[in-house]
This record gives structure tokens, C-alpha cells and sequence, in this order.
């Protein structure tokens, strides 16, 4: 049976790193093009959102071909307001307005331009495959490993972030290479099975984690600077994100 996928784009005003990050040009194109496109050339995607709280944004998501849904409210549209409650609010006004209803939800952060199609296409067949699987989530190996990080109280004294499983008394005086590795999510791809919002949740208990070397994150003008070393990329998107 096919599967209704829905691909979420957010792109909410008001970042502070950089001053209208999501819509900031992009060797010559504004960033969140590079996500719609993407989304756009995956026949697999069966609907396109872009979830934003910006008029200005909304009509640069037309100009490229995205159907307008509302404007979502300030009030889940700030520094500190939960990706759950976007994704709510899209849904639900899908439901309401066009009774459709996704199997799956990706979310596809322009802040994270660099995609491979068929790197998308496993993360997909994983959870297609694995009914037990709740979600995939892309992620990257830490350079550092989490053994020689602390937490600091308030008299400075420190202590682990995490629990000794090692056969090291001291597990941050240890070398590095006899220490397990450790992943941080880069949000390229998050992608879930909608029955996780059941339980309130976004990615559910069963997350499985797809190890990629597409990572690029934008978040400070520092990201943007170190940019410069993939314009090749850019200037040949259409044929990058087939490769």
C-alpha cells in the first residue's frame, strides 16, 4: 500500500543569529529554495509545506511553487517554542481543510541545505521495512568524545556528564581512541511516523539513527563563512542532490 508522506519545511521569522536566516541569499538563491527544491524532485514526497509565521516568507514559498497554507501563530513561532507544535498545527489544519492525513512526516530545515535524494530514500525504507521503528534521525560522530565533558556546579566543582560504563577508574584521563563513540543529531533528516503525536511526542522511544556525511548546519555568520568551501555544491545543486 503507498504511503502518504508530508514534507514539512519551517521557516519561522525572527532568528537572531542571523538576521533573516532562512531567506538570506545563497549564491544566488534564498535559502529555503534549496529545501523546496530538494523536496520538490523526491517522487516519494506527496505533499509540500512550508510552515512559517512570515507573509514575506510565505509569498518566496509561492514564487517556488508551494501551495500557501496559513500563517502559523507568534505564539509557536518563537526562540523557544517546540518543533511538536508547528507540525500540530499544519496537520491539523490539513485534516480540517483537506481531510488528508500523512502516513509520515519529514521535516526538511533549510538550515540544513545539503541532501542527497537517495540518502533520503534509505532513512524512508528503514522505517517502511521496520514497524517496531518510530522515527529516523540523521546524525553525525562527535569529534570529542562525551567521556572528557563536564558539568560544572556552583562552587566549580566539576562533574561527569556521563555515567562510567568504561573499564577506566578515570574515564577522562583515558585515551580517546579506547572510548566508544558518541553521535550528535544534525538535522538534515527527521522523519517520523505520525502516530508518535499520539503519545505527544515528535520522535518517539524507537529512534533509529542514520549515520550521514551530509551535515551542514547554518546558525551563526561564522556557518555562512565556512560556506565557501562547498559553492561547488551550491552552483550545482540540481545535480549534488542526485549524486
Amino acid at each position: 500500500m503507498k504511503k502518504n508522506i508530508l514534507a514539512i519545511i519551517p521557516c519561522r521569522s525572527g532568528s537572531e543569529g542571523i538576521k533573516n536566516k532562512n531567506i538570506i541569499k545563497l549564491f544566488g538563491k534564498p535559502l529555503i529554495y534549496y529545501s523546496i527544491y530538494f523536496a520538490q524532485q523526491c517522487n516519494f514526497i506527496n505533499k509540500i509545506v512550508v510552515s512559517t509565521d512570515s507573509k514575506k516568507y510565505k509569498k518566496i514559498a509561492q514564487r517556488y511553487g508551494i501551495l500557501p497554507t496559513p500563517l502559523r501563530p507568534k505564539k509557536i513561532s518563537k526562540n523557544n517554542s517546540l518543533d511538536i507544535e508547528f507540525v500540530k498545527f499544519e496537520l491539523n489544519f490539513l485534516k480540517k481543510k483537506e481531510n488528508y492525513k500523512p502516513d509520515y512526516v519529514l521535516i526538511l530545515r533549510p538550515t540544513s541545505p545539503l541532501r542527497k535524494i537517495k540518502t533520503l530514500k534509505k532513512a524512508i525504507n528503514i522505517l517502511l521495512k521496520n514497524k517496531n521503528i518510530e522515527s529516523v534521525r540523521s546524525i553525525s560522530e562527535m569529534n570529542k568524545t562525551i567521556y572528557k565533558a563536564w558539568k560544572l556546579n556552583k562552587s566549580h566543582f566539576l562533574g561527569p556528564v556521563i555515567k562510567n560504563d568504561t573499564k577506566f577508574k578515570e574515564p577522562y584521563n583515558a585515551p580517546r581512541q579506547e572510548l566508544k563513540k558518541f553521535y550528535y543529531q544534525n538535522a538534515v533528516y527527521d522523519l517520523f511516523n505520525v502516530k508518535v503525536l499520539d503519545k505527544n511526542l515528535l520522535s518517539g522511544k524507537k529512534i533509529y539513527g542514520l549515520k550521514t556525511d551530509e551535515n551542514i548546519d547554518i546558525d551563526s555568520p561564522r556557518d555562512l563563512q565556512n560556506l565557501k568551501s562547498q559553492k561547488k555544491n551550491f552552483i550545482n545543486f540540481k545535480k549534488f542532490i542526485k549524486g
